[in-house]
């Protein structure tokens, strides 16, 4: 991994959900979890979902909706990117999926509801999420390609694809190298 600025991070297993906590140190203290949930393909292939939120510790659910606002976006974004390495340490023969929750099919129609942007034809909002994790990718590609290969999601062809930087993706899929 780079060498980069992330915070501490506690583990935990429970029932095939692996989970990753942290608290960031922003303009407030907020509890974050990164969390790995086992899922099931048609054809019964394993994969792991990566899911990343504000923690609440009353209901044990992650929000993956908030914007945090908290002033410390890069080092909550180094710190959930630093869990890949160590989940495949434990588990190197399956891959991660991740999407982010603004990519969904029914985001738009959600955004346009409450939304104070006012987008006409667009919504600015889709794919925020998912283009923030593929600029990073895209930057670092040839250093984590020692590593890893990826797969990104076409949606005009609905399948996924080999990655290539710049293109546009909704979801990615990340394999460990053996």
């Amino acid at each position: 991994m780079i060498n980069i600025d992330i915070y501490y991070t506690a583990f935990s297993i429970e029932n095939s959900i692996i989970q990753y906590f942290f608290e960031t140190r922003g303009k407030r203290k907020i509890l974050k979890a990164v969390q790995y949930s086992k899922m099931k393909t048609k054809n019964n292939e394993t994969f792991y979902n990566l899911g990343f939120g504000d923690y609440n510790l009353e209901n044990k659910s992650i929000s993956d909706k908030e914007n945090s606002n908290n002033g410390d976006v890069r080092i909550v974004f180094n710190t959930v990117l630093s869990t890949i390495p160590k989940f495949f340490q434990d588990n190197p023969d399956f891959p991660i999926y991740f999407q982010g929750s603004d990519s969904k099919a029914s985001f738009e129609k959600e955004c346009r509801n409450t939304c104070s942007k006012n987008c006409t034809q667009i919504c600015k909002n889709k794919n925020r999420r998912i283009r923030i994790y593929t600029y990073f990718l895209d930057k670092n590609f040839k250093h984590f390609l020692k590593d890893y290969v990826f797969y990104g999601f076409d949606d005009e062809l609905k399948i996924f694809v080999e990655y290539v930087p710049k293109n546009n993706y909704t979801a990615i899929l990340i394999y460990k190298k053996k």
